[in-house]
C-alpha cells in the first residue's frame, strides 16, 4: 500500500481531480439565498410541549477557490432554523455565518470581534463557523474546529461577532462539545494543524472556559468529537493525521490516513490534569463520532463509536473510502489495552442520544443517519434507531431522493424515561428542491407525527441542537 507521505504531488492531485467533487453537487449543494418564512405548513400535529429552535449548521461554500481541492469539512457555514410554538410553526430562516470570505464576497460589513492573537492554520483562515450550534450562557453560538473562533448569532440567527467567550478562549474551540446535563457545561477537546497537543476545555454555563489542560500527543489527529463517562474523558487519536504535502498543494483540509501512526484512546479523569492521561492502543481506525462512553464495574470503559478503517488515503474531498459501522471498544487504563466488538455493521453516521445520560449512566439507544444503496444504485436514507441491550434496530425510510440528516432526541418530558421523546431531523427533498422537519416519536418510527414544509432545499450538512425558548431570551 501507497504511505500519503510517500505520494508524489502529482498522485495526490489526480486521485481528486479525475472525478467531479461530490461535496459540491446533489444533496450537498450549495444554496445561494438568505430567505425567512412565516406560518409554515405542517402535515400532522406539533407537539404542544415543543417551544423552541430547531437548529443546524452545515458547509455552504460561497466561492470555492478550487473544487477539486474542495473539502466537504471546510466550507462557509451557513445555519437553518426552524421555530416552534404551540403547536405552530412560526418560522423558517437560513443565514450565511459571517465569515471573512462571505463577508467580502457578498460586500457585507466586517463582523465584529477579537481575532486570533496566532493566526489560524490555512484551513480555518476564514474562520468558518459551520459545525455545530448550540446555545450557552444566553448567546446561541456557531462552531467550528481546527483554530475558528466561535461566532455569535442573534436569536434569529444573524451574524453578531466573533466569539472568544468573553476573552477566557485561548486558541482554538471544538465542533462537537458535549454538555454535562448535572452542570450544564460544554465539554470539548479542541486541537490545531500548529499544535503537538490536544486541549481539553470546559466552557461553563455562563459562558466562560473555566478548565484547560494541554495534553500531549503523538502526532497531529483530526480530534472532531470526545465523550464523557461518569469517571473520564475520553478521546481518540487516530490514523486521520495532519500532511504537510496536502497542505503545499492547496487542499481545504490536508489530513490524510497515516498506515504508520499508533492508534489510541485517551482517558483523562474528569478534573485530572496531563500527566494522567492513561493511552490504550488499539487497531488503526478514523472514529470522528463517538455516541457515547460508560464506566464498567471492572474499572475499564466503553465507547461506543462510528469507525472507519480507511478514510482519506485517495479522496481528500470528504469522508468515502469506507462504510461507517458501529464499534464499542472496550478500554482498560490498567494495561493501556483495548479490545473490540462490533455492534452493527450498518452504513450510519451522526451518533445521538438521550443527552440526560451523557457522563451519567449507561445509555441503550442509539439514533443515527444511515444511507444505503439498492440493487439499482439508489440511495436510501433512513432514519436509524438501534437498542443496544438487544442489539436489534429498526428505522424509518424518508423517501425517494430525500436525505435526512442528523436527528436530534428531546424528552417528552423532563423526567421520561430514555426513549420516551420526539426525535426530529431535517430532510432535504431533491426532487421538489424543498426540505421538511420531521418528528417521530422514538418508540414508534411508523409515520411521523408532523412535517414542518421549508419552501427552499437545506444541503446535507453536519450538527444541530433544539434550544428550548426558556434556555434564551428571545
Amino acid at each position: 500500500m501507497t504511505h500519503p507521505e510517500s505520494s508524489s504531488p502529482s498522485t495526490l492531485n489526480e486521485s481528486s481531480a479525475v472525478r467531479p467533487n461530490q461535496f459540491l453537487q446533489g444533496p450537498f449543494a450549495p444554496v445561494g439565498q438568505e430567505i425567512t418564512v412565516h406560518d409554515l405548513k405542517v402535515t400532522g400535529t406539533i407537539p404542544t410541549e415543543l417551544n423552541g429552535r430547531l437548529l443546524r449548521v452545515g458547509p455552504n461554500p460561497i466561492d470555492p477557490e478550487n473544487p477539486a481541492t474542495y473539502n466537504w469539512f471546510s466550507g462557509n457555514g451557513m445555519v437553518h432554523g426552524v421555530r416552534l410554538r404551540e403547536g405552530r410553526a412560526e418560522w423558517y430562516r437560513n443565514r450565511f455565518v459571517r465569515d471573512d470570505q462571505v463577508v467580502a464576497s457578498r460586500g457585507w460589513p466586517e463582523v465584529p470581534g477579537p481575532r486570533q492573537a496566532v493566526p489560524a492554520p490555512r484551513y480555518a483562515r476564514n474562520n468558518h463557523g459551520n459545525t455545530n450550534i448550540f446555545a450557552q450562557g444566553g448567546h446561541t453560538f456557531a462552531f467550528m474546529e481546527g483554530g475558528s473562533l466561535p461566532f455569535e448569532l442573534s436569536y434569529e440567527l444573524e451574524t453578531v461577532a466573533r466569539s472568544n467567550f468573553e476573552g477566557t478562549l485561548n486558541g482554538a474551540w471544538t465542533g462537537h462539545p458535549h454538555r454535562d446535563p448535572l452542570t450544564g457545561e460544554l465539554h470539548g477537546i479542541a486541537y490545531r494543524w500548529d499544535w503537538s497537543y490536544a486541549r481539553y476545555l470546559v466552557l461553563d454555563a455562563q459562558g466562560k472556559i473555566r478548565k484547560s489542560v494541554n495534553i500531549p500527543l503523538d502526532g497531529r489527529p483530526i480530534i472532531h468529537d470526545m465523550a464523557l463517562s461518569r469517571r473520564y474523558v475520553v478521546f481518540h487519536n487516530g490514523a486521520v493525521q495532519a500532511h504537510a504535502g496536502l497542505q503545499a498543494q492547496g487542499y481545504d483540509f490536508p489530513y490524510a490516513w497515516d498506515f504508520d501512526h499508533r492508534n489510541a484512546w485517551g482517558l483523562l479523569p474528569r478534573e485530572g490534569t496531563s500527566d494522567q492521561v492513561v493511552w490504550c492502543e488499539t487497531e488503526p481506525t478514523a472514529a470522528f463520532h463517538l455516541l457515547g462512553a460508560f464506566d464498567l464495574p471492572d474499572g475499564r470503559v466503553a465507547v461506543d463509536a462510528i469507525s472507519y478503517d480507511r478514510l482519506f488515503h485517495k479522496d481528500f474531498t470528504g469522508p468515502t473510502e469506507a462504510p461507517a459501522r458501529l464499534d464499542r471498544f472496550v478500554l482498560d487504563p490498567s494495561t493501556g489495552r483495548s479490545t473490540l466488538e462490533r455492534l452493527d455493521d450498518t452504513p450510519s453516521e451522526m451518533p445521538r442520544l438521550d443527552e440526560r445520560l451523557i457522563g451519567v449512566d449507561r445509555h441503550r439507544y442509539g439514533y443515527f443517519s444511515s444511507r444505503t444503496k439498492t440493487a439499482a444504485d439508489a440511495t436510501v436514507s433512513r432514519l436509524l434507531k438501534r437498542d443496544l441491550d438487544k442489539g436489534t434496530s429498526e428505522s424509518y425510510a424518508y423517501g425517494p431522493a430525500r436525505f435526512g440528516m442528523e436527528a436530534v432526541f428531546v424528552p417528552r418530558t423532563p423526567d421520561s424515561a430514555e426513549d420516551d421523546g420526539w426525535l426530529m431531523t431535517y430532510v432535504s427533498d431533491l426532487a421538489d428542491s424543498c426540505a421538511e422537519v420531521v418528528i417521530l416519536h422514538a418508540q414508534d418510527l411508523s409515520e411521523p407525527v408532523a412535517r414542518v414544509h421549508i419552501p427552499q432545499r437545506v444541503p446535507l450538512g453536519f450538527h444541530g441542537n433544539w434550544v428550548p425558548d426558556e434556555e434564551l431570551p428571545s
